[in-house]
């Protein structure tokens, strides 16, 4: 009988051990969790964002509060272009810009102090031409009509790709330049005849045309890039900021991963797109691969060919990317922790 309650003490001794064990890991790996969710408070960082698809993973971060979970008071400043948000850090009102790989190529012809910290977004169906159906059956029917598009962007590459694949060239055709913001209207009001354009924009032309949109796409023709670049010195100091923005975009893309549903509202409420709309073309991912600098190679040539710049060469684009920080934050442990807002 002795025996007996002795094994029994010792059992129940054993298992309130474990149970404390069990508790003391619970509680640990809770407070882990609240490190990693809410960080201490880092700096403030302005974005410069753009009202594209390829910039959502920007507009998922502060959705669900991945920058402030990584300690940063951020600040997304909306620009109508990729090229105006370059401009916006130029004239240092933003911190760190969102472009397309064409506004990188223009302006990295005239200089050279600032650097691609990542891609942020990619899509191989990003950008078509919208026209008016009471005037195209077929995109042969562009030939001498009117076309706008925005000078230098990725639609203005993507309008001379479309009409070589057709068969046509520039001079086939009467090509005006507005803003990207404008164009649906200057179609809707019958300014043009045809506009090259981006996602976000072509749900407004069809919007606002009603019945009389046809759209003209070519998958795979162009392979679009949205980045995020910094100048060099705030690379330089202020690189906690820099890797805590990517570790926030990495949460991001993990979401857009595991919650598409709910990050395609987010997305939809930030620029305007369809909630229905096929994702299967559109690639957000936090990465660099060697593809970004055939893209950027090629655009460059045409930007040279065309005689939209005075460069004669294209400089040595490997100068202005930036690994270092994403390979940092990729070679840890348990950075993709992301959970819906409250």
């Amino acid at each position: 009988m002795r025996k007996h309650y002795t094994l029994l003490v010792w059992i129940g001794s054993v298992l309130g051990i474990l149970a404390l064990a069990v508790a003391g890991y619970s509680w640990l790996s809770q407070k882990q969790w609240r490190t990693e969710e809410i960080k201490a408070p880092g700096d403030t960082v302005t974005i410069g964002s753009v009202p594209t698809t390829l910039n959502s993973l920007v507009f998922i971060a502060e959705a669900q509060g991945f920058f402030s979970q990584e300690g940063l008071n951020v600040t997304l400043k909306q620009y109508a272009t990729g090229k105006q948000a370059l401009e916006g850090m130029f004239t240092k009102d933003i911190d760190l810009a969102v472009s397309g790989d064409m506004a990188i190529v223009f302006s990295l012809f005239t200089r050279q102090d600032f650097s691609i910290l990542a891609t942020i977004g990619t899509s191989n169906n990003e950008f078509k031409i919208v026209a008016r159906k009471d005037k195209f059956k077929e995109p042969q029917d562009l030939k001498d009509k009117r076309i706008a598009t925005a000078k230098g962007t990725q639609m203005n590459f993507f309008l001379h790709l479309f009409l070589t694949k057709h068969g046509l060239a520039e001079r086939d055709v009467e090509i005006s330049f507005k803003g990207a913001e404008a164009l649906p209207l200057a179609l809707a009001n019958g300014e043009v005849d045809a506009i090259s354009t981006r996602a976000s924009s072509i749900t407004s032309a069809k919007r606002l045309l009603s019945d009389n949109a046809v759209v003209f796409e070519e998958p795979e023709l162009f392979r679009a890039t949205f980045n995020l670049v910094a100048y060099k010195h705030f690379i330089q100091e202020k690189p906690e900021a820099v890797r805590r923005v990517l570790q926030a975009l990495l949460k991001a893309e993990r979401f857009f991963n595991t919650h598409r549903e709910l990050a395609t509202r987010v997305i939809s409420s930030k620029i305007g797109v369809d909630e229905s709309s096929d994702w299967a073309e559109t690639e957000l991912k936090v990465s660099l691969d060697q593809s970004l600098l055939f893209t950027i190679e090629d655009q460059a040539r045409w930007a040279i060919k065309n005689k939209l710049t005075d460069k004669r060469q294209t400089p040595n684009y490997l100068d202005f990317i930036y690994p270092a920080a994403l390979e940092a934050i990729r070679s840890k442990p348990g950075f993709y922790l992301a959970r819906p807002a409250p």
